[in-house]
């Protein structure tokens, strides 16, 4: 399996660059197939709302998809 180096952590990542974070994330479940939000956080170095919100905008466009969710605790 590729280690993927987080974009975020690149000395030269511009915030604006935010397709760059999607092009990562859609690495990521490539590699690992079905992940959590948490999980896809914690490989990118990013927090676990970052991660829900870029998941969530990923999900409008229709490049991922929501396969289980259940009730917070």
């Amino acid at each position: 399996m590729t280690e993927l180096v987080p974009i975020t952590k690149s000395r030269d990542f511009d915030p604006a660059d935010w397709w760059a974070i999607d092009r990562e994330i859609l690495q990521c479940l490539a590699c690992h197939d079905a992940m959590t939000p948490a999980e896809v956080a914690r490989e990118l170095g990013l927090s676990a709302a970052e991660a829900a919100s870029l998941l969530a905008m990923l999900v409008r466009e229709g490049k991922v998809r929501i396969c289980q969710v259940t009730l917070a605790a």
